[in-house]
């Protein structure tokens, strides 16, 4: 029994070495909700796939260790994915979308301003060259408005809405729980991310090596999101519960968030890409910030918007 007993133990010692890993890179966004509650339910571990994941300040800051080999996976927007192209990184692609931005990103405004036309000439808070400025350059073509009609103010997206609940600023384009909180405190809601589908994207992106080399463990890794998916639609409330402990935030505020985001699974992704004779929206919108980063001079050699894109694995 001894015998039998040690030879149980010695084969399961070797299946969790044998077990796949991959090291995981985010901040904190409730669009990455999905792969957290994949995480504490042990939906990753269900695919033999074991995930560590690293917590960093903002989306941008994923992508530099991730091409210096320090994480196998990023979870960042495509306009950071752009960016990195742009500047010679030609080494990664995005293989799975796991959100949009469907109201939670907003342009916001003092409360005698109802209107994007009225922005004229007024003082508004942006993050300069980021993806609330793309949402900014939405707003305002829709309001009839040129760029140089406004004065900007370069502030992160959450010192954005504190700056304009303190009166600083006339307009901000921020983010939840600042839109809710500019609402509440009298102020409009003039234009947001739910105006222009699909415009801020967020993925899981890789490097082309590990694209090639480690294809079974990242089609795990999508499966286990997907799981994380279905699990938070099937099980709202124990799943809110989950993202309320990661975010740090109350119950009540993961649901404004949810609200404001579109968390997508593997369905949405096929749909998303399309297949190659059809491409989906999602190369739209891969051009669509390609051209932002350049027209802004953030590039220093041309980009093709179809090779960042590697959907191949969402198929599996």
């Amino acid at each position: 029994m001894r015998r039998i007993l040690l030879g149980l133990l010695f084969a399961f010692s070797l299946n969790a070495q044998a077990a796949d890993k991959l090291k995981i890179g985010h901040d904190a966004w409730i669009g990455y909700s999905a792969a957290i509650v994949a995480r504490d339910k042990g939906l990753f571990t269900k695919e033999d796939l074991a995930v560590e994941m690293v917590a960093v300040s903002g989306p941008g800051d994923t992508l530099a260790p991730l091409v210096a080999g320090h994480l196998d996976v990023a979870f960042s927007t495509l306009h950071n994915l752009a960016l990195m192209a742009g500047k010679g990184s030609d080494n990664l692609v995005a293989i799975y979308l796991l959100d949009t931005s469907n109201g939670a990103d907003a342009v916001v405004s003092a409360k005698e301003i109802t209107a994007t036309a009225q922005l004229k000439g007024r003082k508004v808070a942006v993050t300069i060259d980021a993806v609330n400025h793309m949402l900014l350059l939405a707003a305002l073509a829709a309001g009839n408005l040129n760029p140089e009609d406004v004065q900007l103010v370069d502030m992160s997206a959450k010192d954005a809405g504190a700056a304009l609940l303190a009166g600083k600023v006339d307009a901000a384009v921020t983010l939840e729980p600042w839109v809710t909180r500019a609402r509440a405190n009298g102020g409009n809601v003039l234009y947001t991310s739910a105006h222009t589908p699909n415009l801020i994207l967020d993925a899981v992106i890789v490097t082309k090596e590990t694209f090639q080399k480690k294809g079974p463990q990242l089609a795990k890794l999508l499966r286990g999101i997907d799981a994380g998916h279905r699990y938070l639609s099937d099980k709202p409330a124990e799943s809110k519960a989950i993202i309320a402990k990661w975010l740090k935030v109350k119950p009540a505020e993961v649901d404004i968030m949810l609200a404001g985001d579109r968390i997508y699974g593997l369905g949405e992704n096929r749909v998303l890409f399309g297949h190659q004779e059809r491409p989906g929206p999602a190369y739209g919108s891969m051009a669509r910030v390609v051209e932002f980063v350049k027209s802004r001079g953030l590039t220093t050699k041309p980009i093709d918007p179809k090779t960042l894109l590697a959907p191949a694995l969402v198929g599996d």
